[in-house]
């Protein structure tokens, strides 16, 4: 019994681990909705990274750790750029580009079924029929819901921009899970998002002209965006992929799409027809198999 106590512990705190993160992670987009009201896609990125780097980096000089092997840096860096700008920065544009925030938690939502199958496509593991049959009901949640919105060609550009993230977050899992582990998770961050800000800032730069207009909406957003969902909540995740437990926050992922539809309706409004609930259902379903499988 004392044996399987340490063990049980371990496997409660992963679990609750992974139902923090899912929770930050949903935020994520009614955060972002606010920020954007004041700031370019891009500009909100760097704000984003570079006020990661700072506060994590100012934590971290306090705390003396072992000098890192550039290797483990560099390997970080290239996951940061997937990670990081490739995902968020999509996704911010896609969010300004027209796309609900629900919608784009939906599509971000599907990232156990699109890592496992990059998996199988890239490194060969074995996707059974169940996690087929989940990632096809996901796709088909997913399709009851963004097409109605794929009328507007501003909103279809939005939607290119979510799926790129969404391909560059399970990529940069993969790349992650398999290449960064031996960093201290507060360093990984570092290299992540500094690395994500140097390749997002000419496009700020160029595309935005470091668009940003402060009001108390926009500020509030950025503000929850970089402490809580950059600060906390990727390092929660980092943390949790260092012990292993990267299926504890997948377990839970299928929860993100009905998350953040309930926190799209509390704090922005949004309303959802019958065909949104049954895809946000299918979606959710669909995940779960595919993770269960």
């Amino acid at each position: 019994m004392t044996a399987s106590r340490p063990v049980a512990a371990a496997s409660s705190a992963d679990f609750f681990g992974g139902l923090g993160f899912v929770l930050l992670w949903s935020t994520g987009y009614v955060a972002a909705a606010f920020a954007l009201h004041g700031s370019g896609a891009f500009t909100l990125a760097v704000l984003r990274f570079v006020g990661t780097a700072a506060i994590i980096g100012l934590w971290v000089a306090f705390l003396h750790l072992p000098r890192a092997r550039p290797a483990a840096l560099m390997h970080a860096a290239i996951g940061g750029v997937l990670l990081q700008s490739g995902f968020f920065g999509f996704t911010y544009a896609g969010l300004r580009a027209g796309v609900p925030p629900a919608a784009a938690g939906l599509i971000a939502g599907l990232m156990p079924l699109t890592t496992a199958l990059g998996a199988r496509l890239l490194l060969g593991e074995r996707m059974n029929r169940g996690a087929m049959l989940g990632l096809l009901l996901g796709l088909a949640g997913v399709l009851l819901v963004v097409v109605p919105d794929l009328r507007a060609p501003a909103t279809r550009l939005g939607y290119l921009f979510v799926m790129l993230a969404l391909l560059s977050l399970s990529l940069g899992t993969l790349y992650q899970k398999r290449h960064a582990g031996e960093l201290d998770s507060r360093v990984a961050l570092i290299a992540q998002v500094v690395a994500a800000a140097a390749v997002v800032l000419p496009a700020a730069w160029l595309l935005e002209g470091f668009d940003l207009h402060l009001s108390p909406r926009s500020v509030g957003g950025i503000a929850w965006v970089i402490l809580v969902n950059s600060c906390a909540g990727l390092l929660l995740y980092l943390w949790l992929l260092q012990r292993g437990a990267a299926g504890r926050v997948a377990s839970v992922f299928f929860l993100v799409p009905p998350v953040t539809a309930v926190l799209t309706a509390v704090f922005l409004g949004a309303t959802f027809t019958l065909f949104d609930g049954v895809g946000f259902g299918l979606a959710a379903i669909g995940v779960w198999l595919g993770q269960r499988a």
